[in-house]
């Protein structure tokens, strides 16, 4: 007679092998110390904002570093210039550095600045930890994180900014390297470590009022929810949070941003002329045909000299005005708020999932 013990069919084992896996998976990352859960959810929330947005953030350093006039009208056109000259893929060149690069300045980013949210809440009483950590607080802890997640992956920005503005060879390489790899050590080689921080010093001015004000406006919209609602943001709600909080950000300290792309890509590509980024799409009109000499025009292979910050603010402000230092800032207004949004949504969603019941049960307090 046979054994009339239940047989599990094959798909329903392989399920529940699975299902199992992920369990255990699970299990591991929650056994994580927080800071390294913060790290990884920081950092997945970054590639996934930034992927997103690749697109519009190539084309606006390309505007950025060149003397065209920008119209947001002309951004399609930009595109579909790209798309047929270098292939589509080349709407996200650089965007493999940028996650190399993203993913340690995200997940350190959140990771600093809620090591310094804990910080604040453990010197507060049990009734102020109801209302959370005060503005200043806030904008503090977000600077702080902000200047520390630049100084530890800047040469990957410098790189991902370089790669931006070069065009892409059909070949995929130059010189037999990867052209990250190939950008990263040309820097190091003309200019040594100095040269892996070129634009530095308006990155970090930029980076203090922009990472503390876009911490601040979220972390407050958030606690000013629960305080009135008495209840958690929806994701709805983050997003708006995070919409709201990249679009006061980014423009306060736009000026900044195009400063140091230009001090970033000097030498790289002329602000202007037949080999400016971007007039190679055909679209570059300036008044001042003297413009392309204010900078040098040497190639990565030679060594570069890099203006001032003040030096490179004052050709800009010759060469096209006020106007010159928010070239772009339209384009910003519609890619910053759709980044961020995403960015501190994802975060938060990463977050929840990968908490302890400790963790949440502390939270709701």
């Amino acid at each position: 007679m046979e054994d009339d013990a239940e047989v599990i069919p094959p798909v329903e084992g392989l399920l529940s092998q699975k299902l199992n896996r992920r369990d255990t998976m699970k299990e591991n990352v929650m056994a994580l110390p927080k800071e390294a859960r913060n790290l990884l959810a920081g950092g997945l929330a970054g590639m996934v904002a930034k992927s997103i947005v690749a697109p519009l953030d190539r084309i606006k350093i390309m505007y950025q570093v060149t003397s065209a006039h920008f119209r947001l009208r002309n951004v399609p056109g930009v595109a579909s210039r790209i798309v047929k000259e270098e292939g589509f893929s080349a709407l996200w060149k650089g965007n493999s550095a940028t996650m190399i690069r993203v993913f340690p300045y995200s997940g350190i980013q959140f990771m600093v600045f809620h090591k310094c949210k804990t910080h604040y809440l453990n010197k507060h009483d049990r009734d102020q930890r109801i209302h959370g950590i005060s503005p200043l607080e806030s904008l503090m802890a977000g600077s702080f994180a902000g200047v520390v997640s630049v100084i530890c992956t800047y040469p990957l920005d410098l790189t991902r900014a370089q790669l931006a503005v070069l065009k892409k060879k059909k070949s995929g390489g130059i010189g037999g390297q990867h052209p990250f790899v190939y950008v990263l050590t040309s820097n190091y080689k003309n200019g040594g470590v100095k040269g892996l921080f070129r634009g530095i010093f308006p990155t970090l001015l930029g980076i203090l009022p922009y990472s503390g004000i876009a911490f601040t406006i979220n972390e407050q919209g958030k606690r000013k929810i629960q305080n009135v609602f008495d209840r958690d943001p929806t994701n709805i709600e983050k997003i708006q949070c995070g919409a709201l909080s990249g679009l006061f950000a980014q423009t306060l300290t736009y000026p900044l941003e195009v400063t140091r792309r230009r001090m970033q890509t000097i030498g790289l590509v002329p602000t202007c002329g037949g080999d400016a980024a971007v007039n190679a799409l055909g679209i570059l009109k300036t008044t001042n045909p003297d413009a392309v000499n204010h900078v040098p025009q040497n190639s990565l292979e030679r060594k570069r000299h890099t203006p001032t910050m003040g030096l490179t603010m004052r050709r800009l402000y010759a060469e096209q005005g006020i106007r010159g230092f928010f070239k772009g800032v339209t384009m910003n207004w519609m890619k910053g708020p759709v980044a961020f949004s995403i960015s501190f949504t994802v975060f938060d969603i990463i977050q929840d999932l990968m908490e302890t019941d400790v963790e949440k049960s502390l939270r709701h307090r």
